[in-house]
């Protein structure tokens, strides 16, 4: 039995077997693309979701609100905070600070006469505390013993074979980082952390060493206002604890520490305890990770899955339906025969239910081979394991949900067919019914297309928008040397300078502490001339010699250039940072001071205001800045070069660089390709909205096609007739094209306002952004319009290139 209705499965099939390659074409691009977004979607959600603890592991942020009202979110917490928590709130069991170095040097003992030197990128400092809460297991050493005294440190496997050659002779070696005197001695090896964490530890360095090289931070009350975001701080909260019941000791925690700060300050300082489950999803805080997907941006991206999955369904419905006429006889032979209504419509749920179990098995096979290209683009290690039961549960679930969706209606049109009807051929397309159906899912499809597209140009037009704008400096052929400390660092840096500026290839050279836009953030509340409160907002800054003007073009509004200086005697504001301090004029506020709160007693003097330029990444607002000189403060060698001598030109710097700096690496990122990073994300997400809206695009066309293939041979002997009568062939297309043409046309006119909407929320998370612009609707209607011609069009004009004599003798 089973083997009969398989045989009769498959001849169906076979005999319709243009109708099965275009179902189940569109049906597997569909499944393999929402395949994908549901990897992607479960990879960011598996972030640092494998912690046996997750739900009690929370992490403590802080917020700065000035006296003006803005608020400035801190994903940190000052260093004496961690000691403070554990002793003022009974329901913590344990607490971890932990503080990022981040990028660091290393030498490794070698036997010769000096170390091999290694760079790590992923450094930390943190202590036993930190792997009670994390599920980060060691593969020798004790996680609790073993990085309780100072100099001593842990490494993960991999960079443990990298520096010894084998991870197993790493334990009781000894390292000596960048410049320090004392080694660190190796008492443990972790296990490589794995891709789906935002806390990467690959050097652990004792946090013992810290408190002892930073003893006056745990004991000066002052230091509660000092935030970096190195400095964070987790704990765990005891089984059977509430977290409210935390909350709501945090007004009389904040009042002790943080309150009597507030007094001579310009902002007040509060903290909050965020789950570990947010921290990944939460862009307003500071986190160690990259830059994770917002959960509004997660559900965009699922919704895009859902669409093109329906999109999809829609394709089947519309052609099944249409087919329909085609088996009428087919039908009436069965109910003859003694079928019934209901076996009919299981047979036909059937055949739906085998075309979407070979589309299952295509759509896997096309995300397989589209998977590296996905994992390039996102730049995130996501697999294909359909092994796993959360891959099996999607799978069965898109599959009956498809089945259903794409079979349901079509089958109740084909089994309610009258056999009397169908043999007098009395049964028509009208008769069929659907028609109206097909025509609001030739909409609901097109309208689902023309969204993804207006969202891709919007997306695209955007990234264009932060590639060309003027931000207000030179940002080409610009590379940002690398500086390293240690003794006699302000001599060696001025050396490294002079003979850098005599190569013949170098335009301009200026020592910095960083670029004028970078996403690293120095901030710093300032007293303006003799007020006895700081102001309501901070002031960003650089340190930079007076070179930095001619290397980035930045442009003076008023006053001078510094006079070359190796400490802060004057400064340049910009223009922002004048009109917040009330000035109408830029001249108006030369010869004024400032008095930075870390420089106290120290005044500088205003002697110049730069023009406004982009200092922080578009996104964000203008930012009041200073400038000023600190030779002990400079970490970069910007360095202009002649964009015809770069290659050379950068050969000859690293030849110097090794000679004065003999054991430091050569780091030397081009300032263009810093501020493209910026806007990584964005970039992918532009990728990610052409490729979907292509397949949206592809799928609709290819539905399209397969109705006006029927329409072709339902109106074979119509257009045998006109053709008679001297019909054109343009008419005969435009007889194919109207229809789809106002389907489409109104398809758009649903697209266009919903699209506006979703993509200016979208653009009101820039600061500086692109209008949206009538060019973009115009675009999404006129690429939907050359596609359906195209499609139906080109079927339209085999038809009306039929012989009429031919097309006449058709049954």
């Amino acid at each position: 039995m089973l083997y009969r209705n398989l045989t009769i499965l498959a001849r169906t099939l076979w005999r319709q077997r243009s109708f099965t390659l275009i179902n189940t074409l569109g049906l597997s691009i569909g499944i393999g693309a929402s395949l994908l977004i549901f990897l992607l979607i479960r990879y960011e959600l598996s972030i640092d979701s494998f912690h046996s603890n997750r739900d009690r592991i929370y992490r403590v942020v802080c917020a700065d609100t000035y006296r003006n009202g803005t608020i400035d979110d801190d994903g940190c917490a000052p260093v004496p905070l961690a000691d403070a928590l554990g002793r003022e709130f009974p329901q913590v069991e344990k607490v971890a600070p932990v503080m990022r170095i981040g990028q660091q040097q290393f030498g490794i003992p070698s036997g010769g006469d000096k170390d091999k030197q290694v760079l790590a990128h992923d450094v930390y400092y943190a202590d036993g505390a930190f792997f009670d809460l994390f599920d980060f297991p060691w593969v020798e050493g004790d996680a609790h013993t073993a990085l309780q005294e100072p100099f001593t440190a842990a490494v993960s496997q991999s960079i443990a074979a990298s520096w010894f050659g084998d991870w197993h002779s790493a334990i009781g070696k000894s390292i000596r980082m960048d410049n320090t005197t004392t080694p660190y001695r190796i008492t443990g090896v972790l296990q490589d952390p794995p891709s789906n964490t935002d806390l990467a530890l690959r050097v652990v360095l004792s946090y013992a060493t810290y408190r002892a090289a930073n003893p006056d931070e745990w004991v000066d009350p002052k230091r509660w206002d000092n935030f970096s975001s190195a400095s964070q701080c987790f704990f765990l909260l005891n089984k059977g604890q509430h977290i409210q019941s935390m909350e709501a000791g945090l007004p009389r925690f904040v009042g002790t520490h943080f309150t009597p700060l507030a007094a001579h300050s310009d902002s007040r300082d509060s903290c909050f305890f965020q789950p570990l489950s947010q921290m990944h999803f939460n862009d307003d805080f500071y986190r160690y990770g990259g830059r994770g997907w917002t959960y509004s941006e997660i559900y965009a991206m699922g919704l895009i899955g859902v669409f093109l999955l329906l999109v999809a369904c829609i394709n089947f419905i519309n052609l099944a339906t249409a087919q329909s006429f085609s088996r009428c006889r087919e039908v009436g032979v069965r109910k003859v025969l003694g079928s019934s209504r209901g076996r009919l419509l299981t047979g036909f749920m059937g055949e739906t239910a085998a075309l979407v179990f070979l589309a299952l098995i295509v759509g896997c096979c096309l995300a397989q081979l589209a998977l590296p290209q996905l994992r390039m683009i996102l730049e995130k290690p996501v697999v294909l394991d359909l092994s796993t039961p959360a891959a099996l549960v999607f799978l069965m679930a898109t599959g009956m949900a498809v089945t259903f969706l794409s079979g349901f209606y079509p089958g109740v049109i084909l089994s309610r067919f009258n056999p009397i009807d169908a043999f007098k051929n009395k049964i028509n397309t009208s008769r069929v019914g659907g028609i109206s159906l097909r025509r609001g899912l030739i909409v609901l499809q097109f309208a689902i297309a023309q969204l993804l597209i207006i969202g891709t140009l919007v997306v695209v037009r955007q990234m264009d928008f932060f590639r060309n704008r003027p931000m207000g400096f030179d940002r080409q052929a610009i590379a940002l040397v690398g500086l390293p400390g240690g003794p006699h660092k302000e001599q060696t840096d001025a050396l490294f300078k002079t003979k850098v500026s005599q190569l013949t290839g170098v335009r301009a050279v200026s020592l910095c502490s960083d670029a004028p836009s970078t996403s690293g953030i120095a901030e710093s509340n300032f007293i303006f001339e003799n007020r006895s409160q700081p102001e309501s907002f901070e002031l960003l800054y650089r340190f930079a010699d007076t070179s930095y003007f001619s290397v980035f073009h930045l442009r003076l509004a008023a006053g001078r250039s510094p006079y070359p200086s190796d400490t802060s005697k004057e400064a340049l504001l910009t223009e922002t940072a004048v009109a917040q301090l009330g000035f109408r004029s830029p001249a108006g506020i030369l010869g004024k001071h400032i008095q930075l709160g870390w420089m106290q007693g120290k005044p500088i003097t205003i002697v110049g205001v730069l023009k406004d330029f982009n200092n922080t990444p578009l996104r964000e607002q203008l930012k009041p800045m200073a400038i000023f000189s600190s030779s002990d403060s400079y970490w970069q060698l910007a360095v202009k070069l002649q964009p015809d001598k770069i290659k050379i030109t950068m050969s000859q710097i690293q030849t110097i660089y090794h000679q004065l700096y003999p054991d430091h690496f050569f780091n030397a990122p081009f300032f263009d390709d810093k501020i493209v990073e910026f806007y990584n994300a964005e970039a992918i997400e532009g990728k990610l909205f052409k490729t979907f809206a292509a397949l949206a695009v592809f799928i609709s066309g290819l539905g399209l096609y397969g109705l006006v293939s029927f329409m072709a041979v339902q109106k074979t002997k119509e257009v045998g007739i006109r053709k008679l009568l001297g019909a054109s062939v343009s008419s005969i297309i435009y007889l194919f094209s109207r229809e789809f043409i106002l389907l489409i046309g109104l398809a758009f006119l649903i697209a266009a306002p919903v699209g506006y909407y979703l993509m200016q929320n979208w653009l009101s998370g820039y600061y500086y952004h692109q209008p949206i612009g009538w060019l973009v609707f115009a675009l999404a209607i006129l690429l939907s319009l050359i596609v359906a011609l195209l499609v139906v069009g080109a079927k339209a004009l085999k038809a009306a290139m039929e012989n009429p004599a031919k097309s006449l003798k058709t049954e």
